[in-house]
């Protein structure tokens, strides 16, 4: 029986490495994975600081593995097969994944969905038949590894906003989810891509990433409006998950614009809109990260081409059994720190 060295939720707030054993055989459906690289995400935070989620759950949803074992029902996959798994889990085979919307799988009780432990040596993934896809010979861990989340979530919002080519876009904040977005953005063929934000290994990042502007979020709204002649931008992106710059983003949308929310709002029980500029013909779409196989194969084939490479957000790396002292400086942001590289 493998037993993983893992780390848990200990209490709001806290987290510490535990062991945890996982069976020699999974069940129906199941796959157990030998973590070859993980990470930790800002979701990560909210579950431990904000959410009613019970100490001892063990943490983590991002990850590069390989195929320890299968239980019955899993075809698609063998022991040995290095493979990337979604941060939600899907079923496959409910109405939603049916009708491609598999990160709000029925069957897995979205958004309770999330994958838990891959913080860990092992963990085990449920749905694993339409849950992970297989890595590309030619592309490496940290190629791949944001495609089971931060990549698809970024990438979705510009998709969900229906961006068309030559549209100006302004992504507020730029933060991983945010700089997936930026990178979204140039990917998908905006015209004009201004970026908000304050820290300065950010805002430069931003332009790495296809970004033609940074703004300072204290002048933002003023900023983006003399930027558009006064206009507004076609798509406006919030990828904090804070009112204020939810209502910025509302603010700066042209009339007929989409307001494109990626934030998660664990602070938050309710958000103000604003009723004021483009209000009366406005569009606000959410995302929740979309996942499953052919989401994963899809996105890998775009770095694979060379369309995208995600790789300079991994800012730093620590050893698994490091993991707690990763969230304390992805907490604080300083030096730097975008993604922490998590290896055994």
């Amino acid at each position: 029986m493998p037993v993983s060295n893992t780390c848990v939720k200990t209490g709001e707030g806290q987290v510490a490495m535990a062991q945890i054993p996982y069976p020699d055989t999974p069940g129906p459906g199941q796959a157990l994975i030998r973590t070859r690289l993980s990470t930790i995400c800002g979701s990560d935070i909210h579950v431990v600081d904000h959410l009613p989620v019970p100490a001892g759950v063990p943490m983590g949803h991002e990850a590069v593995g390989t195929v320890e074992a299968v239980g019955a029902g899993v075809t698609a996959f063998r022991p040995g097969d290095r493979v990337v798994v979604s941060c939600l889990l899907c079923c496959g085979t409910c109405r939603r994944c049916m009708e491609g919307e598999h990160q709000v799988c029925e069957t897995f009780g979205a958004p309770a969905n999330l994958l838990f432990g891959a913080q860990g040596e092992f963990f085990l993934v449920n749905g694993a038949q339409t849950s992970m896809a297989r890595v590309p010979d030619s592309l490496e861990d940290e190629q791949v590894l944001f495609v089971t989340d931060i990549m698809s979530t970024g990438f979705a919002a510009i998709e969900r906003a229906e961006l068309k080519p030559g549209d100006t876009v302004a992504i507020f904040a730029q933060g991983p989810v945010g700089l997936c977005a930026t990178a979204g953005a140039r990917t998908y063929g905006a015209g004009l891509i201004i970026a908000v934000e304050g820290i300065p290994e950010r805002a430069a990042m931003a332009k790495r990433f296809g970004a033609d502007v940074v703004v300072d979020p204290a002048n933002a709204v003023a900023e983006i409006m003399r930027l558009t002649g006064n206009r507004g931008v076609d798509v406006a992106v919030e990828a904090l998950g804070h009112e204020v710059t939810f209502q910025n983003a509302c603010a700066v949308v042209r009339n007929g614009g989409t307001v494109s929310s990626v934030g998660v709002y664990g602070g938050y029980s309710e958000l103000r809109l604003p009723t004021g500029g483009s209000f009366m013909h406005r569009k606000v779409v959410t995302t929740l990260c979309p996942v499953g196989t052919a989401r994963m194969e899809r996105l890998m084939a775009l770095v694979k081409g060379g369309k995208v490479d995600l790789r300079p957000l991994l800012t730093h790396s620590l050893k698994l059994s490091e993991t707690p002292a990763g969230y304390d400086l992805f907490r604080k942001r300083e030096g730097g720190v975008l993604k922490i590289a998590l290896r055994p």
